[in-house]
């Protein structure tokens, strides 16, 4: 359930507990307002509304929400009101969270998401916990550390709004979610070099504040469509024995391998991950180029486990051989091939751990939608920052390719624990394998959504595994995102122009992608091709939906999650 709070210049979105798009004069100050608990291996508590009450007035508002952890683990009380000083909007939060028994938690308490739009590269004002302020700016290219620590007080202006924020009962820092794909920084509590877990318990309640005030006249820059030229990259997929072993023709693969497995026969090119045990690194190059020996790999890096895993920017890191101490050995052992460096886990393993572009032919990294919320408009909100993640990653590159792991919704691995986060019921929950979406038309969207971010420099990635969770194909046929794939690969080394926002535009010589995230477009007369929709959707899970006639979609409408396949001179 999402409401719209609607107070004179003051506008917010109330969705499921939380407070998200809060504007002033229509310019967003504050991405979203939350307060979760999670887990010591990161993953997010679930929890159940008790009761929540709301009261709007000319004057104001107030918000009351009573919430419990899903067992019972905890309970917490969220209040929000506003009211008007002068010409200054003020909204006073606070949390209250109270657990029966001890619970060992990362993080308990407020969580601020910062805008990018008006904020990246800005001014910024820090208050510390002993009154000093400090005066830096936000991250333009995106930080691999936290950019802030000891945070009391931010203050900032976004497009002609003041922003001051306070905060009580807890030392809050700052990372830069960029790194995740998140549109936005984050300002958290606890800081990350304090011992974690901690324990949320009886003799440790936690009681935060926080107060918001506004002020200035905003003026809104019109949101519009971020357009750019580019060329559309190479779109593979990805194949893992024990994730997802199927091998699907046509499309190029990504084959990720371990000493031991039994890869499949892959009669095309090969992009090879190789993940290696610490202290076999050599014999475990030999087995796996062994077993390679009759495929075509055009393209390797390799990693040990231990990188596998994330680490902060100061360490603690591994005493074994680094990535770049790998390059040698993965050279000797497959000669003809590109050997590139860098992460199979998220940009930011990426960013803290940079390759040499000096030593290598590529560099590689994946992504996932759901580290961090797993929410409709959260995954969505990620593809506004794959630009910055993908001029940052080429800036570090150095000239040298792009060519990346898997990018879409689910989590492959978790380097934030041991595992993904078990997910039987289906649910959106943050870092699952298994998310729901990936069978229907949303994953599909997604993947148009990266792909024309990847116009913009990425020479090749994977938007999908071959089966299992985040496969392309289950055992009924094939998922909407496969047509994804299957057309994109018409579509490789075409020069395109590229829209993104609500609505996302592919256009090159060869043909053109349009799919729709809000709102309504309309197909131009002499449009031709293929339409995925409600009433569509079925036949597409065929896999040779695309191979029959293109048809006449002039005039046709597409709505949300629906997509246009269009023939050349789209």
């Amino acid at each position: 359930m999402m409401r719209e709070i609607r107070v004179g210049r003051f506008t917010a979105l109330l969705a499921e507990g939380d407070l998200r798009r809060i504007c002033l004069d229509g310019v967003e100050v504050l991405r979203r307002v939350s307060y979760p608990v999670r887990d010591g291996g990161w993953g997010t508590h679930a929890v159940v509304t008790v009761s929540e009450q709301v009261e709007e007035t000319a004057a104001g508002f107030t918000y009351e929400r009573r919430f419990a952890e899903r067992a019972g683990l905890f309970s917490g009380l969220f209040r929000a009101g506003l009211r008007f000083e002068g010409g200054d909007a003020v909204l006073d939060m606070s949390v209250a969270l109270d657990a029966p028994k001890a619970l060992a938690v990362n993080r308990a308490g407020f969580t601020l998401l910062h805008p990018l739009r008006g904020v990246a590269g800005a001014a910024l004002e820090v208050t510390h916990s002993d009154g000093g302020v400090e005066r830096l700016r936000w991250p333009d290219a995106i930080s691999p550390g936290q950019p802030v620590f000891d945070i009391a007080g931010l203050a900032h202006e976004v497009q002609g709004v003041r922003v001051e924020i306070a905060m009580t009962g807890e030392v809050f820092e700052m990372e830069d979610q960029r790194n995740w794909t998140d549109a936005s920084y984050k300002t958290y509590c606890r800081p990350l070099g304090w011992p974690l877990p901690y324990a949320l318990g009886p003799d440790a309640p936690v009681r935060q504040g926080v107060r918001l005030r506004l002020s200035g006249r905003g003026v809104a820059a019109a949101a519009g469509a971020a357009v750019q030229a580019g060329v559309v990259p190479e779109v593979a997929v990805a194949v893992e024995p024990a994730l997802a072993p199927m091998v699907l023709e046509g499309l190029p693969v990504q084959l990720r391998l371990r000493a031991g497995d039994a890869a499949p026969a892959v009669a095309g090119p090969v992009h090879l991950e190789c993940v290696l045990e610490e202290g076999a690194e050599a014999e475990g190059l030999a087995q796996i180029a062994n077993t390679c020996s009759g495929m075509d790999v055009v393209r390797v890096v390799a990693l040990t486990e231990p990188y596998m895993k994330s680490h902060q920017p100061e360490g603690p890191w591994p005493v074994g051989i680094t990535p770049m101490g790998l390059v040698p050995l993965v050279r000797a052992a497959f000669p003809k091939a590109a050997v590139g460096g860098g992460m199979f886990t998220n940009f930011t393993e990426f960013n803290r751990c940079r390759p040499d572009p000096a030593a290598v032919d590529f560099v590689t990294f994946s992504g996932t939608a759901i580290v961090h919320a797993a929410d409709d408009m959260s995954v969505i909100e990620t593809l506004e920052a794959l630009a910055a993640v993908f001029a940052t990653g080429a800036a570090l590159a150095g000239g040298t390719a792009l060519h990346l792991g898997l990018c879409a919704v689910g989590m492959r691995s978790n380097p934030y624990a041991a595992d993904c986060v078990p997910n039987p019921a289906g649910e959106r929950l943050a870092m699952v394998r298994d998310d729901p979406r990936q069978d229907g038309r949303f994953a599909a969207c997604f993947s148009v959504g990266v792909l024309a971010a990847a116009a913009g420099g990425v020479a090749s990635l994977a938007l999908g595994m071959t089966d299992g969770p985040l496969g392309v194909v289950d055992g009924g046929g094939v998922r909407p995102v496969y047509q994804v794939l299957r057309f994109a690969q018409g579509l490789r080394g075409a020069a395109a122009v590229v829209e993104t926002g609500d609505v996302v535009r592919i256009r090159t010589g060869k043909g053109g992608i349009v799919s729709v995230w809000a709102g309504e477009v309309v197909l131009p007369a002499g449009a031709r091709g293929w339409l995925m929709t409600a009433q569509t959707e079925k036949a597409a899970r065929a896999a040779g939906w695309l191979d029959g006639p293109a048809g006449d979609l002039g005039g046709a409408v597409l709505g949300p999650m629906d997509i246009a396949f269009l023939e050349g001179g789209a």
